[in-house]
């Protein structure tokens, strides 16, 4: 499963990291890119951080004692994901519905390609917070019975 994680939150961060196009105007073409958002940034480096991190986790043999030191990472590593998953999503919505009442203007019909994949990109983000809190929910279930185990015996 936790494959499965890596492989999510790698393809998030590729999509984000392919999202750009040009939109040509009356006189002139701008090309728009992720890279002028500093939230996907972010998003970018989170999911790559915990993509390599889910990796490593592959390799590290069950009866490891690291184990217990994994149920803390994860915990705080589904909070990064999540939060950059999140600020991702609302520059993304904010990008493709625009604000009215603020007159500022929706730019998916410039850029359609581009939104499509910030947003895919967000989607592919959220599969993998729920992968990796699934991950975390069977982590903590098994360290509690390994806890309430010792303790009965």
């Amino acid at each position: 499963m936790r494959g499965f994680a890596a492989v999510a939150t790698l393809t998030a961060a590729s999509v984000m990291l392919s999202a750009h196009q040009t939109a040509t105007y009356t006189d002139s073409s701008v090309l728009v890119t992720f890279g002028d958002i500093p939230s996907y940034w972010c998003f970018i480096f989170a999911n790559y951080l915990i993509s390599a991190y889910g990796t490593l986790l592959v390799f590290l043999p069950r009866k490891s004692q690291l184990w217990q030191l994994v149920v803390a990472l994860d915990s705080v590593l589904v909070v990064i994901l999540s939060s950059s998953c999140s600020a991702a999503l609302a520059v993304g919505i904010i990008e493709r519905n625009g604000i009215p009442h603020a007159r500022w203007e929706s730019i998916y019909h410039q850029v359609p390609s581009y939104c499509a994949r910030i947003l895919s990109a967000c989607g592919i983000g959220f599969v993998g917070v729920v992968i990796y809190l699934l991950l975390l929910l069977l982590a903590l279930q098994a360290e509690f019975n390994s806890i309430l185990i010792d303790i009965t015996l």
